[in-house]
């Protein structure tokens, strides 16, 4: 149990330290839910946090023995992620009494369809949602001095003060046009802290996660 803990801590810490918020992510809609390509079952709990931000455009997910099974393979090279899984166990009670039962913890391997060859899965369609722009979001993003460049061609959102610009998803990726501008404001604000406008130690300075510098930032 130990083990499957640390396991995942390690990746949240990992992704906490890329600027990831695993816990919320507000595109890509329901039908790019993590899920099993065997059982078509959504993941829940941590898995579907971790599995979500692992970047690929698929949302399917098989262990290495299912690839095998589909006549398929994981490519070589590819690094697997973690999914937990927990249940029940019976003990036999020390004292003699009736059997008792504790959970217990463990965890498995899966790999996105993406990193395997020769196996068939659904391709989603995709579903761009029209996108209906704010006038008044609109105006403050227009009418920002001296703003960053903004690129709206990645699956993650974020600010990287080294080339002054803020990456976003697409617009009509987002689950509303309040979500988008949400986090778009949310990077902007990063950007304030550039050497070019306000020269924060929170953006400019050596930042290490988890430090009151990094916190008061965020």
């Amino acid at each position: 149990m130990r083990q499957a803990y640390q396991i995942i801590t390690d990746r949240i810490i990992a992704l906490l330290e890329r600027g990831t918020v695993p816990w919320h992510k507000p595109w890509g809609g329901a039908e790019r839910q993590p899920r099993s390509l065997v059982s078509n079952r959504n993941y829940r709990g941590i898995n579907a946090f971790m599995l979500s931000v692992a970047g690929y455009g698929s949302p399917f997910w098989l262990t290495y023995r299912q690839a095998g099974m589909l006549k398929g393979n994981v490519r070589r090279g590819e690094r697997g992620y973690p999914c937990v899984y927990w249940n029940w166990v019976e003990k036999e009670d020390p004292e003699g009494n009736e059997p008792v039962k504790v959970p217990f913890l463990k965890y498995y391997t899966v790999f996105n369809v993406e990193q395997c060859e020769s196996i068939e899965y659904p391709r989603l369609e995709s579903q761009r949602r029209e996108f209906h722009p704010i006038a008044e979001c609109e105006k403050i993003v227009m009418g920002m001095p001296n703003p960053p460049a903004i690129e709206n061609h990645s699956d993650a959102a974020f600010y990287r003060p080294t080339t002054d610009s803020v990456h976003m998803p697409s617009r009509e990726a987002f689950d509303s046009p309040e979500c988008m501008y949400g986090v778009l404001f949310h990077e902007l604000i990063h950007s304030t802290g550039h050497k070019s406008r306000l020269n924060r130690r929170g953006i400019m300075g050596e930042i290490i996660f988890g430090s009151p510098t990094y916190s008061g930032e965020e």
